[in-house]
């Protein structure tokens, strides 16, 4: 179950929140939103009041998307735009955000990781407890106001919220910024770890975030920082053309 847990966890990241829909093993359904989990309970919030639900007794979560919409004329910032991506190998590609990266092998695309148009790409390791996301956002200000809007967003988000570290990093042939820190999703005991890298182009942030449970996190570190050096972008030439990055991945 800590896949699950996980990805209740990263769930709990994303801004775009609405209900789950929460499959029993007796074929019965419960919808409602997962306020916390208490060991191998989850509290779920339902219609009627809030109710606990075994572990064990969870087939499946489903993450419906958010249908809100915005004013008429306004672009609905939480709807999934479709992403035009592909992982051939350890290589993946995203068409629609312009970029390329290597993952190790087992690593898959998770679409359904996606909660917010924000969030470009999600990739997933084969034991379903590292994750990878990418999130470009459109800012003409320093890179050291990002980093400062960057981190009061963590702070919102999480319990116990932790920098640990702060270097300065070159990416894609950019000086950017490496961030660790680590923090409890709200509601969570759990203690996720993260590095985020922030890559400045022209009128643009990109965020590479690489985190998994902080037990797991150091013997995880040198693979995410392997994802992150391959990263680069795309947007002035055709990928087709692009040579390979000649980084080794070993799988996860």
């Amino acid at each position: 179950m800590r896949a699950t847990y996980l990805l209740i966890c990263l769930f709990l990241l994303s801004s775009a929140l609405c209900a789950e829909d929460i499959q029993l093993k007796d074929g019965s359904k419960i919808t409602g939103r997962i306020t916390a989990v208490d060991g191998d309970t989850f509290r779920v919030k339902t219609a009627y009041g809030e109710i606990q639900v075994p572990r064990s007794q969870i087939v499946t979560i489903h993450f419906a998307e958010n249908d809100t919409k915005k004013e008429q004329g306004s672009e609905d910032a939480s709807a999934v735009q479709p992403i035009d991506e592909s992982l051939d190998g350890v290589h993946y590609s995203n068409r629609t955000a312009h970029f390329q990266v290597d993952v190790p092998a087992g690593w898959t695309i998770s679409p359904e990781l996606r909660k917010s148009s924000e969030i470009v790409a999600a990739l997933i390791s084969a034991d379903q407890a590292h994750f990878f996301l990418v999130t470009p956002e459109k800012y003409s200000g320093s890179l050291s106001t990002y980093r400062v809007l960057a981190e009061t967003q963590y702070q919102a988000r999480f319990q116990d919220y932790q920098k640990l570290s702060e270097s300065e990093v070159k990416l894609d042939g950019r000086n950017g910024l490496r961030l660790v820190w680590k923090g409890k999703p709200q509601g969570q005991n759990a203690i996720l770890k993260f590095v985020v890298y922030i890559i400045p182009y022209d009128n643009q942030m990109v965020r590479l975030s690489l985190f998994t449970l902080e037990p797991l996190f150091d013997e995880s570190e040198p693979i995410f920082a392997k994802i992150a050096a391959s990263y680069h972008s795309t947007s002035d030439k055709p990928i087709a053309k692009l040579s390979r990055p000649a980084s080794s991945l070993v799988s996860k």
